[in-house]
């Protein structure tokens, strides 16, 4: 299971359940849903197969502690698309108003446009001297 997945997908909404739920409580809806959606239950139902799956992987991640708590860990430090310190943040959810996808050149929630948009590739391009061969570095004020 990639950090993507678990960014993406809400496994609670996807049993029903809440966040604080139990885990005999994720179990009793996990074994409701799969009884529905089972590909069994649906012969030649590609959406309810598909739904199946979607169960059966929040399942296997809620219903086991240690997983439960990676999931929710990523899901509450990075939930929004940028880095969020726990509590109270900035707008947008970065941290103190910074988003790293402004670092990483994502379309994070900042501001920065145009050269120096704050680009990690152009920062360590710049400090270490980077561009191809036979290319003359860019002069600071440019």
């Amino acid at each position: 299971m990639s950090t993507k997945d678990f960014l993406e997908k809400d496994y609670y909404k996807t049993l029903g359940v809440s966040k604080n739920a139990k885990a005999d409580e994720i179990k009793k809806s996990y074994r409701k849903l799969a009884r529905k959606y089972h590909p069994d239950a649906n012969k030649g139902d590609a959406k309810a197969e598909e739904r199946f799956k979607e169960i059966s992987e929040a399942y296997n991640t809620l219903s086991d502690e240690k997983r439960r708590k990676e999931y929710d860990d990523a899901r509450s430090l990075f939930g929004s698309g940028g880095f969020r310190r726990p509590g109270p943040g900035g707008a947008g959810g970065g941290f103190g108003g910074f988003d790293l996808g402004d670092l990483f050149g994502g379309t994070g929630t900042g501001t920065g446009t145009g050269a120096g948009s704050g680009r990690l590739g152009d920062l360590l391009g710049g400090m270490f001297g980077g561009g191809s061969r036979g290319t003359q570095p860019r002069p600071p004020w440019r």
